[in-house]
């Protein structure tokens, strides 16, 4: 760990860089963490690897040694030369400076990060549109417990509903605040996301509709149902979807909610729903 931490800090100082801990720029200094992250992911020669905000790329060089080609997206440029400096003579890493919250998110595989904690949310969100194999992540603790949280536990939320009907997660370790450099101002944890199939037609209609997050849910709720019935020996018109629907006998209010603003009780009655209906 000491070798790494007097290499990262030398690297910085050659780039006259420094590290704003408000901004969650803490960087990963423990060879063994990001040894354990990467595996975790189970990364392999044949994925394409994502890194969200790689910072001066501790991650990145070993990464790019397990990964067939590595997608570094990184929003801060301050960054940009010293990764590019680094990653100099691999082949296999793309460097992309840009916002990952409102880019395009390229195809990839597997996706290995320590994420900055102010995005975890917005980041998990924009995951569930995209297919890949494995996740293995670094985020704060507090949202691990959300995404972890069981009905009835103290977290549980509308996150948790969420991560419950698309992800495996699994709780890795806490990581020892003296990992990184600095050390970070909470703690932080390891998990690991694999995306599963739906386990039916009502949660693959709730998935589908949580995708459509700036719909209104009477339109999100149309647009699912048609879509879960197509190659299917009766698919579902727009008249059948409205009397479903109506069947279902949902309050207005709700209907007219967009997705996005669904509290969890909300999501929960309409998960119901679609169990006593599809």
């Amino acid at each position: 760990m000491a070798l790494l931490r007097s290499e990262t800090t030398k690297m910085l100082k050659e780039h006259g860089i420094q590290l704003d801990p408000a901004l969650d720029e803490q960087q990963l200094v423990a060879l063994d963490v990001i040894e354990n992250l990467i595996d975790g992911a189970e990364v392999n020669a044949d994925d394409t690897t994502l890194e969200i905000g790689s910072g001066c790329g501790n991650i990145t060089v070993p990464l790019a040694v397990q990964s067939g080609k590595v997608i570094v997206v990184e929003k801060n440029p301050k960054f940009i030369p010293l990764l590019k400096e680094r990653t100099s003579k691999l082949a296999n890493v793309e460097i992309i400076q840009d916002d990952i919250l409102t880019s395009n998110i390229p195809h990839f595989t597997r996706l290995v990060s320590n994420l900055p904690y102010s995005i975890c949310q917005a980041v998990f969100i924009r995951l569930i549109r995209h297919d890949f194999r494995k996740a293995s992540l670094i985020v704060s603790a507090s949202f691990a417990d959300i995404i972890t949280a069981k009905p009835g536990d103290e977290n549980y939320s509308r996150l948790s509903l969420v991560s419950s009907l698309f992800y495996i997660i699994e709780r890795i370790h806490e990581i020892p605040p003296d990992s990184y450099h600095p050390q970070p101002g909470v703690k932080t944890s390891m998990i690991t996301l694999k995306p599963v199939p739906a386990s039916g037609a009502p949660q693959e209609i709730l998935r589908l509709l949580i995708r459509c997050d700036r719909m209104k849910l009477k339109n999100a709720l149309r647009e699912a149902l048609i879509s879960s019935s197509k190659g299917k020996e009766s698919p579902i018109t727009k008249r059948k979807a409205r009397r479903t629907i109506n069947s279902m006998s949902l309050d207005h209010r709700v209907l007219d909610t967009r997705v996005a603003r669904l509290p969890l009780d909300d999501l929960l009655t309409l998960a119901e729903a679609l169990n006593d209906h599809i």
